[in-house]
């Protein structure tokens, strides 16, 4: 994938520049952590500067075959859609064939959450979990990247799994960057799904992020996801935009 003609591999420098880059609406807080987890995970990291400043990054996973782009410059995302080869890619901004929507949600975790209970035992991810969490996530999602998983324990990311029968049949992630937090990655085994397991994950999420000084949690979800949806309307998360998903080229 080539993408914009301005286009540069990321150097470490460019980590500071991204603290201080506007480039989306949403994840501009998760921009140097997307960068550095991209690198950790032996994927790309491309930018595009313009007098000094870094004005679009797209990061890719080489396993997954995904990959985002982050721009106010519709020019330059549609550059990088354009010439997205082999990757599926996000993106801020519609372009046609549209790509598939992805709501984005928030909800403020400085009021009170809606009030829950739980329906199974949730806990977090232990480091003996992760062969059988990889196992779950591949037969959910196929590829995986596996490296994802080493070093978890010096990045912010919490997990939380839950257990059926004596197996792991879900498990949910969150990111914390500063006071702002992510969900990513539910899964739930096809099996046990309609369980409400994605609920209680999602709310133990909530409440962990919330313990950890989050302010806010955001989520990206599909339209076509009736299921998720419906569950991030429980916890109060409301939509605040969308992004999209174009398919490999």
């Amino acid at each position: 994938m080539n993408g914009p003609a301005s286009a540069v591999d990321a150097i470490p420098a460019d980590l500071d520049a991204l603290d201080r880059a506007d480039l989306s609406p949403w994840f501009n807080p998760f921009l140097r952590y997307f960068a550095s987890e991209a690198w950790r995970c032996g994927g790309n990291v491309r930018v595009v500067r313009e007098a000094g400043a870094v004005v679009s990054l797209m990061v890719s996973d080489p396993v997954e075959r995904v990959a985002s782009v982050f721009s106010r410059s519709r020019s330059i995302a549609e550059a990088w859609v354009r010439e997205r080869g082999s990757l599926g890619m996000y993106s801020d901004f519609p372009f046609e064939p549209r790509g598939e929507v992805f709501e984005i949600l928030l909800a403020s975790l400085n009021a009170d959450l809606p009030p829950y209970r739980f329906r199974h035992p949730i806990r977090p991810v232990t480091a003996g979990d992760l062969p059988a969490v990889l196992d779950l996530m591949r037969e959910v999602y196929g590829m995986v990247n596996e490296r994802w998983f080493e070093g978890l324990s010096d990045v912010p990311e919490a997990g939380f799994i839950a257990e059926a029968g004596g197996r792991v049949v879900g498990v949910g992630w969150i990111s914390l960057v500063g006071t702002h937090a992510r969900l990513h990655s539910l899964t739930v085994r096809a099996t046990h799904r309609r369980m409400r397991l994605g609920t209680d994950l999602l709310f133990a999420r909530l409440l962990w992020a919330r313990r950890a000084g989050a302010s806010d949690v955001l989520s990206e979800i599909s339209e076509r996801n009736d299921a998720s949806r419906s569950i991030a309307a429980r916890a109060g998360m409301r939509r605040v935009g969308e992004i999209y998903f174009y398919p490999p080229g």
